[in-house]
């Protein structure tokens, strides 16, 4: 199945304490500190087994912004809880999918490294080739790249040897979106977050048997021409908006009488147009 396995975020429409609540369960010490990019503190959730599972950071240069961050098992109620409660821009998530049959790093390491040589990707290799028991990764994408990619032998972790799944092994996929683009992946499936690339939808067609459309999480990314006009008037009036939606009885009756008055609008441009084609005609004669 595919997941999320990590997810960052900013948002102004929460607070600290609603972000914590979201991340941290029963059980859970917090562990506070500096905060980082300007945030003045941050407030870490370490579970029962003293590992951090997330953090929450607030204050600062950074105002009323807030940042959560959620990594591992939780991520999935953590993002799915975050999405139905608050707006956000997401600055980062990794999805990931799990295999667990012999042979099956082999298997995937194929196709992976086909759709390297056919995009022209960037790879490394890490860990001892030579000794496989110890685990072996491959990652694609540069270090500076908002998209990377890497399959690696989950169950060789030294943290995971006690689970006795030596052929479990993951893909997984790390986006950062950038500018306009984090808004849109704040609504981001975990699957259909793999079609960030050409080369990110070519594997996941390889890997997950997803055929997924593009949606770029770079800077080249912009909104329609329909859209940027749309966000300038919300810019410009969003508080007589709501104020009007308000006063009217909500949003469906706002776009509602927003059409009328367009409609009185161009019924009046028609007739005005018509009058000063009957003055020139007169003035003619």
């Amino acid at each position: 199945m595919v997941r999320f396995d990590a997810y960052s975020a900013t948002t102004t429409h929460a607070h600290r304490d609603d972000l914590m609540a979201l991340l941290a369960g029963s059980g859970d010490q917090i562990r506070s500190s500096r905060g980082f990019h300007t945030f003045g503190e941050r407030h870490a959730v370490i579970d029962a087994s003293g590992d951090e599972v997330g953090a929450v950071m607030a204050g600062g240069r950074q105002g009323g912004r807030v940042m959560l961050e959620v990594k591992g098992e939780r991520s999935p109620a953590v993002v799915e809880a975050l999405r139905g409660l608050y707006e956000h821009r997401c600055t980062r998530l990794d999805t990931c999918a799990d295999f667990d049959r012999p042979g099956a790093f082999e298997e995937l390491l194929a196709p992976v490294l086909r759709v390297k040589d056919e995009f022209g990707i960037y790879g490394e290799k890490r860990g001892d080739w030579d000794y496989p028991e110890l685990g072996r990764t491959v990652m694609l994408g540069a270090r500076t790249s908002v998209i990377k990619f890497r399959l690696y032998e989950k169950g060789k972790q030294p943290e995971y040897r006690h689970l006795n799944q030596p052929d479990r092994v993951r893909a997984e996929l790390q986006v950062r979106p950038v500018k306009v683009a984090r808004e849109v992946y704040a609504h981001v499936s975990a699957v259909d977050a793999w079609g960030a690339s050409r080369w990110t939808a070519a594997l996941a067609g390889e890997l997950l048997g997803k055929m997924l459309d593009r949606v770029a999480p770079g800077s080249m990314w912009k909104p329609s021409k329909a859209e940027q006009a749309l966000r300038w008037m919300v810019r410009q009036y969003g508080s007589h908006l709501v104020g009007l939606a308000d006063e009217l009885g909500g949003w469906d009756v706002l776009g509602l009488t927003l059409r009328e008055m367009h409609e009185e609008e161009r019924r009046r441009g028609k007739k005005s147009q018509a009058s000063a084609g009957q003055a020139a005609d007169h003035g003619g004669d």
